[in-house]
């Protein structure tokens, strides 16, 4: 594959482009040893196809050649690019990376990342940590304003964020705020708004942490803390463009159909109007594959399948226009920890060492690596020790037998849900060999998987979860803290969270590194959860077009794209 370089901030002068953010005083941040919490997001790997099912490469003897040009595109639109139609237009109340990709095109944050992974301001020009990480306080640009020119201040940071924490209707991803004081309380409904530690000082905005939490900085690019106006959509179900929507961020989605949504500039935008002011977003390539599409010029970037990339890197027309990013994911499957028998960790251990994981990632998804770890390559401070489940049955029918099932005998059926993951059947089929147990695999569409997920959890699901912010605690706290909103298997440990804790307050990065490792070898010994691989991300993307890199956080930032003269 040919080597490409997406352009960094530096590329860029701040004083005379404004796609990107200028830097403030605090300054672009690398989050290396930082603590806690970010927002992520759940989804399965898919691409648009005929059968809406998972990515498919292209077959036959002749590929497709690149008969598109690389230069800028003309007309009314001067972008087209793959994208989602948002399962609601509520940041608040979004949880899947599909919807978060969009709804980052249009709401703004105080903080934004850039292609590194980098923490940039947004609508905050500064902040401030105080107290040893106990206060964070945002200073506002001056004269904000939302798409329809209204004035954007501090209170509506306040009121956007508390959104997410209503006990009538508390945000998928509420526990983005569980650090903030009094957070809890008012999610849960045992404390009123007002003790919340989220407060408008002037331009300012005061955070109150019960615990150090710097990480918060970052926190903040997150869709979900995203700030709305009064009228924003409301909830799961505001899946419908409402007319006139008004925005915070770069774009303002114009239309939607059944195939497109039209974005067009916003001209209050804090960094001035991007460079390209109008895109569209595809979201449904009617049955051709991606690839076809961008062949034939019809769009400009595209995600593709790890299988497609793999002839496309050896294509000289293609091959100098695929991009390579490593996504800071995770594939995992979970127990419902609260219920029999899966609520017995012996019952965890021998279902989890009775399965070759490694071998399974390298039959059925080769582009992927085997998982030693929940916390995914490239996040600082990351262990690098291989705490994932050894391949033992003999060991596992032993644990099996302890727990009160010789030989599987007692184990009703058990059912497995996933939203389509290639490993579902062959799991199903060694635990069958290896253990005498029956697997009922059942596939359903993502949003009805967490909607059991929330209300009635399958006895094992999988998911795969892509990080916002670089740092193992967006991994083991998010998904495993005991009352976390993505704690999903119900799993509680008074000592891991004592592990959490530990890492959270210290400044020290060989300590906190020493805290999740010991995290890690509970999880391990407890096996609520099962990391099973690792992505990476291909996109094909025009020659000429500038800021076109994914982060390791699978988001584009349209706004700092451009064309090359």
């Amino acid at each position: 594959m040919t080597e490409h370089a997406d352009p960094s901030p530096e590329d860029f002068d701040p004083a005379s482009n404004p796609i990107l953010p200028r830097r403030s005083r605090a300054g672009p941040i690398l989050f290396a040893g930082v603590a806690l919490i970010i927002a992520a997001v759940l989804i399965g790997r898919t691409l648009p196809t005929s059968s809406g099912g998972a990515p498919q490469a292209t077959a036959g003897p002749e590929r497709p050649r690149a008969g598109a040009p690389a230069a800028p595109r003309t007309g009314e639109v001067q972008l087209r690019l793959v994208g989602a139609a948002p399962a609601t237009w509520d940041p608040a109340a979004q949880s899947d990376a599909a919807t978060a990709g969009t709804l980052a095109q249009v709401y703004e944050g105080l903080t934004a990342f850039d292609s590194a992974s980098q923490v940039q301001p947004a609508l905050a020009a500064d902040w401030e940590l105080e107290e040893d990480g106990l206060r964070a306080v945002f200073t506002l640009r001056p004269g904000l304003r939302f798409s329809d020119g209204s004035p954007l201040g501090a209170p509506d940071v306040v009121r956007s964020w508390l959104r997410l924490l209503d006990p009538t209707a508390p945000s998928p991803l509420a526990s983005l705020l569980a650090d903030v004081e009094g957070a809890e309380a008012y999610r849960t409904g045992s404390g009123p708004s007002d003790a919340v530690g989220i407060h408008a000082r002037g331009e300012e905005v005061v955070v109150d942490f019960r615990r150090p939490a710097g990480h918060f900085v970052a926190a903040t690019a997150s869709p979900s803390l995203a700030v709305v106006p009064v009228g924003v959509p409301v909830g799961p179900g505001a899946a419908q463009l409402p007319p006139d929507l008004v925005v915070s961020g770069a774009y303002i989605p114009r239309t939607e159909n059944d195939t497109t949504i039209r974005l067009e500039a916003n001209p209050h935008y804090w960094a001035g109007m991007p460079a390209i002011t109008a895109v569209d977003l595809v979201t449904d390539l009617e049955g051709r594959s991606p690839v076809d599409v961008y062949t034939a010029g019809e769009l400009d970037w595209t995600p593709v399948a790890a299988a497609d990339a793999s002839w496309i890197r050896y294509d000289p027309d293609l091959g100098p226009q695929l991009r390579e990013s490593r996504t800071l994911s995770v594939d995992y499957y979970g127990f419902d920890t609260t219920e029999p028998p899966f609520d017995d960790p012996l019952v965890r251990r021998a279902f989890s060492q009775a399965v070759d994981w490694d071998r399974l990632v390298e039959l059925t998804s080769p582009e992927s690596e085997p998982a030693t770890s929940l916390v995914p390559p490239g996040i600082p401070g990351r262990n690098e020790t291989d705490t994932s489940p050894p391949f033992d049955p003999a060991e596992a029918r032993a644990l099996l037998a302890q727990a009160g099932y010789p030989g599987g005998a007692g184990l009703p059926a058990v059912g497995l849900s996933s939203s389509g993951y290639a490993y579902d059947e062959a799991i199903a089929r060694q635990l069958t060999q290896n253990l005498n147990v029956s697997v009922q695999v059942e596939t359903m569409p993502f949003e009805d998987l967490i909607t059991r997920l929330d209300t009635d959890p399958p006895q094992i699901w999988a998911l795969t979860w892509i990080a916002d912010y670089p740092d193992p605690f967006d991994f083991l706290g998010l998904l495993l803290e005991t009352g976390s909103t993505n704690n999903y298997s119900r799993w509680s440990s008074a000592q891991y969270d004592a592990a959490l804790e530990a890492a959270a307050t210290t400044e020290d990065p060989g300590e906190r590194s020493r805290h999740y490792a010991e995290a890690e070898r509970i999880l391990q010994q407890e096996a609520p959860l099962i990391p099973v691989s690792h992505g990476e991300s291909w996109a094909l993307s025009r020659e000429g077009l500038l800021g076109a890199g994914e982060s390791g956080l699978g988001l584009l930032r349209i706004a700092g794209m451009a064309w090359s003269e």
